[in-house]
């Protein structure tokens, strides 16, 4: 094993690494808190539906609370004019998301978005997660459901992979109860874009699994426990490319004021 020595390490592993920096936190004992469960699906419609609506603003949000029970839900990573499902694999398990081409060669007219539940109150969120998700599963595959649409092609003009199912039993018995919320905002949605109907299709699942987050000094992200230790992004369960790009621009900014700091004070004493 390599051993490098530092004197300030920020940790950015990346979705990728969300198992080694819970690694980290089992193995140096870190003190953590559990975090809620993110589940959900990935929505895909004709855009001309939402059309208004990205007009003024491409990446729209919109968003449902349920305080009473512990739920909230929200779109997340909106893509329009070309945009398409992008299959995940994790786990050895099949998930969805999107991506949108800046190329007008391949604009299809579609938007696809997450429909993304914050689950609180569940024990162990990261294991109940990968257990729902490995139920939703058929062949290898992720499934698809749609009222009227059978599944999209990728921009390879390949069709997404997907088993296509007719209805949604199995996916309101394995995710327990909470697929309810998920089809309400769709009907939700169904009255705020009277033209969308049954034109749209969901891909099931979109999943961010989120491992117990380690405790930080909010002043520069460093461990409560090991101060010159910063942790960002996924490895601190940021949602998002722009708030863990954020989180890492803040640790850096304070670590470069502490090295002025430790200049200013050091060059008061140099006589030349």
């Amino acid at each position: 094993m390599r051993k490098i020595k530092f004197d300030k390490c920020i940790v950015g592993t990346g979705k990728s690494g969300i198992d080694f920096s819970s690694k980290l936190a089992k193995e140096y004992d870190l003190p953590t808190e559990q975090k809620s469960a993110q589940l959900g699906v990935r929505f895909e419609a004709p855009q001309k539906h939402f059309q208004k609506l990205i007009d003024i603003s491409y990446d729209f949000k919109l968003y449902r609370k349920f305080d009473d029970e512990g739920v909230s839900l929200r779109s997340f990573c909106t893509n329009n004019n070309a945009a398409y499902v992008a299959v995940e694999e994790t786990y050895g398990d099949q998930s969805y998301n999107g991506h949108a081409k800046k190329d007008e060669r391949y604009r299809n007219n579609m938007t696809n978005f997450g429909i993304l539940m914050e689950i609180n109150g569940i024990e162990d969120p990261f294991t109940w997660s990968r257990n729902v998700v490995s139920k939703l599963q058929h062949n290898g595959t992720g499934l698809y459901y749609s009222p009227s649409r059978k599944p999209s092609t990728t921009s390879e003009g390949n069709e997404v992979t997907s088993h296509q199912i007719d209805n949604l039993d199995l996916v309101r018995e394995v995710m327990g109860g909470y697929f309810k919320y998920v089809e309400d905002f769709i009907e939700d949605m169904k009255k705020v874009f009277p033209t969308l109907g049954d034109d749209w299709g969901i891909y099931i699942p979109e999943v961010k699994y989120l491992s117990p987050e380690p405790l930080v000094n909010y002043n520069n992200l460093s461990l409560t426990k090991y101060p010159n230790i910063h942790f960002v992004g996924d490895a601190l369960s940021a949602r998002g490319i722009t708030v863990s790009g954020a989180q890492g621009t803040y640790v850096a900014e304070s670590l470069l004021k502490q090295e002025e700091l430790i200049f200013d004070s050091f060059g008061d004493n140099i006589e030349f």
